[in-house]
């Protein structure tokens, strides 16, 4: 039985939850709560209406979000759940592959190959068909097949001579993924989508299994996802996707927001309710972001509110440079922490990377604790990849493409002509590469014969034991048997390569973790072998892992895009100026801009409690400086709810100088004040700059002086009535 299923739901959420056959499309705003939805759907389908679990689908977009869903599910329902698919659509892709890909004439037991992998796949075929690497980067290749693959590109539409690339690289790839056995991430949804529309028995028995399928950020899904989705559901219709085409930002990744539209037009019977209560932010914060999105055409309209207070108004900080916006950025965190707030309760975001650098430079100035979110993952880690090919020939010792990593890690003497004399004599005899390691090997040296017959005898000897030792302790056996412990040991290491050894043993080490965490996850029915099978397969479905920001306390770093799913109390969005955000390439075309304005409006409302807007009237970017217009969203916001200060400065408006604390050095008082400055400089002039002292004006041009400083601080080119610097005279005084 279900409990307490509408507990804290408010009357829509409850309609939603109630709805129980047909298409429904539930318009879920920011922060209203559609992950409870979901999983008190689920539980009211299994606790109250009685469908079986097996007969459930849910799909989201991130592991962390399956496993956040499952967990409410299971403290929801008494009964026994375990049946449900709660996972990702790559997971699921998996999943249904492991039982039907024969039909496609794979082996069950195939590998996955993460974006790494089929980089190093593209540059092997680009090797063998002697492309210049330095002309055409591998990567970006990659990326082109996997759009191809995908259906997101026609490699006939491409221009010469990268047309000509994929042409030749593309089906040679394919092929040597067929051959060993291999399936890239595209090919769990492409290889699936094409199992139920070449076998309509495979897609019937998913048909009947999935009677009622659940789809979460429905609008982030791309051509290939919805096709598979409506598959799944034609027969019975029930459909069930929670979306909101206003947070739609991902379609550089290839989402199609027009799927909502889709969904309406194959499902014409659909129902509609709108989550509009917003259970995060203050009221001022949605009707800042309700008023900027409804500039938007062609959205389904909703305005989101909420019942936790009106909150402060916005505030709009124009500095005169970038440095002065990352300082003002600084000293309201400093202040915000002085009321209270904590670090982790502060995020500052941007369009991109390049941006953040400023607020770094300045944040580690100040010994400011912060971290730039990333998509940094311990799973792509060399050493992390290294253990992960061993365990794969453990479980496959045929499994040429772990061997071809591994096979030289740690040195064993095996260089690239005698690996290519291997591997030719493989595919020529049809045989595993491991297959022809033996005595009988003229081509290899005796040291290196010796390496290897070892090598194969110890993978050999782990699988044969498999079921003879905890897991753990096979991995340490294949830890030291390999040499890989000892190559990252080893004592002659100084220096950098000896601290980066003892980060690569930490992880190392830390994949015991893993491997402990793994084994409590599968049935005790389960043998080691079975579970080693799964937990690698486990492990190549993960997602770019994200950073765990409530592990210690630090000021946040990041994009907008980064930022999606996430919530703060405080909110800086950074850098708003026309052709930065929104950036220069949107300005080309509206359906961009519109992208763009949805990005801001995502920004807007991860925040809980303030948000403040900061720009500058000049910065220095990408070489050169820059004078941008404010960005338009920030005009798009109704007036009354912001609160302009820095140099905005209305016609017929007394604006209230910016706050100060009498702690702060002069230089602050100066930005924050923004005293009118004249400078009277000419060629010759000494200047006393508040950080790089003393120094000689050696040239004047327009609103830019150059100035020759002491070392180290060497040749700076300065805006000429900036307050930073005062005039001492002339050189000859």
């Amino acid at each position: 039985m279900a409990k307490g299923i509408f507990e804290n739901l408010n009357n829509r959420q409850i309609e939603a939850v109630k709805m129980v056959d047909g298409p429904i499309m539930a318009v879920a705003g920011a922060g209203s709560g559609k992950t409870r939805v979901l999983t008190n759907r689920i539980a009211y389908l299994v606790g109250e209406i009685g469908i079986s679990p097996s007969n459930i689908l849910a799909i989201t977009f991130t592991n962390r979000a399956a496993e956040e869903m499952r967990s409410r599910v299971f403290n929801l329902i008494d009964l026994p759940v375990s049946g449900i698919w709660i996972s990702t659509f790559h997971a699921m892709g998996a999943k249904i592959l492991r039982n039907d890909i024969h039909n496609l004439d794979y082996d069950k037991d195939f590998q996955i190959v993460d974006d790494e992998d089929s980089s190093i796949i593209v540059k092997n075929m680009m090797k063998e068909l002697n492309y210049d690497l330095k002309l055409y980067y591998p990567k970006i290749i990659d990326k082109l097949i996997q759009k191809v693959k995908g259906g997101q590109l026609k490699a006939e539409f491409l221009e010469e001579p990268i047309k000509s690339v994929i042409e030749q690289v593309y089906p040679r790839y394919n092929n040597y993924l067929k051959e060993n056995n291999l399936v890239d991430f595209q090919d769990l949804l492409v290889l699936m989508l094409k199992l139920f529309n070449k076998f309509p028995e495979v897609l019937e028995k998913y048909q009947k299994m999935f009677q009622y399928i659940l789809v979460d950020e429905f609008q982030d899904t791309n051509d290939l996802q919805y096709d598979i989705v409506r598959l799944l559901a034609k027969k019975h219709h029930n459909l069930f996707i929670v979306g909101d085409e206003d947070q739609s930002i991902y379609a550089f990744r290839g989402s199609n927001i027009d799927n909502i539209r889709k969904f309406m037009y194959d499902f014409p019977e659909y129902k509609k309710v709108v989550l509009d209560q917003n259970y995060r932010s203050k009221d001022n914060i949605l009707k800042a972001a309700n008023s900027v999105i409804q500039y938007n055409k062609n959205r389904i309209p909703k305005d989101l509110f909420s019942t936790l207070g009106e909150g402060e108004r916005i505030v709009h900080y124009k500095a005169g440079t970038d440095e002065e916006e990352a300082y003002f950025v600084y000293d309201k965190i400093r202040m915000l922490l002085a009321e209270g707030y904590e670090k982790k309760d502060i995020a500052v975001l941007y369009r991109n990377n390049s941006m953040s650098r400023r607020f770094e430079d300045v944040f580690l100035k100040y010994n400011m604790p912060h971290k730039v979110i990333g998509n940094i993952s311990f799973y792509k880690r060399k050493e992390i990849k290294d253990v992960i090919a061993y365990l794969h020939l453990i479980i496959n010792k045929g499994d040429d493409y772990a061997f071809s990593r591994i096979c030289n890690l740690p040195k064993r003497g095996l260089g690239d002509v005698t690996y290519s004399k291997l591997e030719n004599l493989a595919r020529e005899s049809n045989l595993k590469m491991m297959d022809l390691i033996d005595e009988d090997m003229p081509y290899v040296n005796k040291k290196t014969k010796e390496a290897l017959i070892k090598l194969k005898n110890d993978i050999v000897e782990l699988q044969t034991n498999i079921e003879n030792r905890t897991l753990l302790a096979t991995y340490d056996l294949l830890l030291e048997k390999s040499g890989y412990k000892a190559m990252l040991e080893d004592a002659d290491l100084i220096g950098e390569k000896a601290f980066e050894a003892e980060r690569r043993l930490d992880n190392i080490n830390e994949f015991k973790t893993i491997i402990i965490e793994k084994i409590k996850d599968y049935d005790v029915n389960f043998n080691n072998y079975e579970i080693l099978a799964l937990m690698l397969n486990d492990l190549a479905l993960r997602e770019e892992a994200e950073d765990a920001m409530d592990q210690s306390d630090y000021i946040s770093l990041m994009t907008v895009h980064s930022a999606k799913g996430l919530e703060y109390k405080v909110v800086f969005i950074t850098c708003l100026e026309q052709s930065l955000f929104p950036s220069s390439q949107s300005l080309q075309e509206r359906d961009n801009v519109e992208e763009e304005r949805r990005l801001f409006y995502v920004a807007l409302t991860r925040a809980k409690d303030l948000v403040y807007l900061t720009n500058c009237k000049s910065r220095f970017m990408y070489g050169h400086a820059m004078e941008n217009l404010d960005s338009q969203f920030i005009d798009e916001i109704d007036s009354d709810l912001l609160d302009k200060k820095g140099m905005y400065k209305p016609k017929n408006i007394v604006i209230e100088k910016p706050y100060h604390r009498e702690s702060e050095i002069d230089y602050h008082k100066k930005i924050y004040d923004f005293v009118e400055i004249k400078h009277d400089v000419t060629l010759g002039d000494k200047i006393l700059h508040k950080t790089f002292g003393k120094g000689v004006v050696v040239s004047v041009a327009d609103d830019r002086i150059t100035v020759a400083f002491k070392s180290p601080t060497g040749i700076k080119i300065l805006l000429k009535d900036h307050p930073s610097f005062e005039v001492l005279g002339s050189e000859n005084e």
